[in-house]
């Protein structure tokens, strides 16, 4: 019989004296919690799911065999509330969780966080029973992973964008352990549901589930899952895991938004044809081989674009004035008249096509506009604009408001 990832003592006290390195833990001498035979196995996960908040969700297998106590050592920051134990598929109702001395152990790893033993009643042996299988699962601190993205800009319709996994691990032995990446956040204030249901939203964004069932989860707003594979990795260890690797179509749009700002953001436009949705992350871009800054793409379903803004256009000055005059201050339609003006000057050898953007003012009245523009939702003004090279280009407008 083949017993995975365990420990075996002839006596507890063997294990404890011994000074067993139990899950990075320098186990230290310690009176033994009872004398005689007994098997101290050390909870190692076999798959495990990482959030994009601190946690990670972990599913361990075991087959061990009857007729010994069987005491379970659980990672150090276990939640305790959330474990899941099954004996032989079957769940286990009655179990105790006894915290492990904080001297018994010593690691800087670890320093501050309390170890359990999970203990409860097994089977005996009987002629068709030796052994059991447990399955425990349970969520624990101490690991997550963070997407991140490098763009290199080709030209202004062709990027090259690599799609890496950042996982930072200070709780988990991994070896050769089945990760899947999901991209949620868990929130542990809300009840926690062991399948939980994926709504029309996650369809509609790329949900593809993995052959890993019945993920733990809390409340959270699932993006999608991503497979990364059998991954080894010791605590303290950050991985990175190459999620997608490819050349995309872009779009290049220069935008200014006069409300907000008094210079012109690039942005590129990249549609995403790989077969991953992107998650939500930091993009860190280059063009002619130096770094330009970094920026937030948001989810990018497959198919669909996602904007990365990558800096302002350095031969493009833009400058918005207002005014304000008091109008008919004897009467009762006493009131003010605002002149606005948004100047577009291109000092650059190429024409400037330039998206423009401004805030119109609610409850205004009496509209002029030099070019009129297209209104959006919240009361957007959009105008799209050539400006010859060389030349300067101006739009104006006013309106009356209390």
């Amino acid at each position: 019989m083949v017993i995975r990832k365990l420990v075996v003592g002839l006596l507890i006290c063997g294990v404890l004296a011994g000074g067993t390195n139990l899950f990075g833990l320098q186990v230290a001498s310690a009176e033994p919690v009872r004398q005689g035979g007994g098997i101290f196995y050390e909870s190692r996960p076999d798959e495990v799911a990482l959030y994009l908040s601190d946690i990670a969700f972990v599913r361990d297998r075991v087959i061990l065999p009857l007729g010994q106590e069987i005491r379970v050592l659980l990672p150090p920051g276990t939640y305790t509330d959330t474990l899941i134990l099954r004996q032989d598929g079957a769940r286990v109702r009655s179990y105790r969780i006894t915290p492990l001395e904080a001297g018994a152990y010593t690691s800087s790893v670890y320093s501050g966080r309390t170890a359990s033993v999970l203990t409860w009643e097994t089977p005996v042996v009987t002629a068709s029973a030796a052994s059991v299988e447990i399955e425990l699962e349970y969520l624990l601190p101490g690991a997550s992973w963070t997407p991140t993205y490098d763009m290199q800009v080709v030209d202004e319709e062709n990027v090259a964008l690599a799609f890496f996994a950042e996982i930072c691990n200070s709780a988990l032995s991994l070896d050769d352990t089945q990760v899947v990446l999901v991209a949620g956040r868990v929130d542990l204030s809300q009840q926690l549901d062991q399948v939980p249901m994926v709504t029309a939203n996650q369809y509609a964004v790329g949900y593809e589930p993995v052959d890993v069932p019945g993920l733990g989860a809390g409340a959270l707003d699932l993006q999608h899952i991503y497979a990364a594979g059998p991954l080894s990795a010791e605590p303290g260890d950050t991985l990175y895991v190459s999620l997608a690797d490819a050349s995309l179509s872009a779009r290049r749009e220069v935008v200014w938004d006069a409300a907000r700002q008094q210079e012109t953001d690039v942005i590129y436009k990249v549609r995403n044809t790989t077969d991953l949705p992107l998650a939500e992350g930091i993009v860190r871009v280059y063009q002619d081989d130096l770094f330009q800054g970094s920026d937030f793409i948001e989810t990018t379903p497959v198919g669909s674009e996602g904007s990365v803004t990558i800096g302002s256009l350095p031969d493009v000055r833009v400058r918005r004035s207002e005014s304000r005059e008091y109008q008919n201050p004897q009467t009762a339609d006493d009131h003010y008249l605002y002149q606005v003006t948004l100047e577009i000057m291109n000092f650059s050898e190429d024409d400037l096509v330039l998206l423009v953007l401004d805030q119109r003012v609610p409850y205004a009245w009496d509209f002029v506009f030099s070019d009129e523009p297209v209104e959006g939702q919240d009361n957007q003004l959009r105008w799209e604009i050539t400006v010859p090279a060389g030349e300067t280009r101006t739009i104006s407008y006013s309106f009356r408001a209390d």
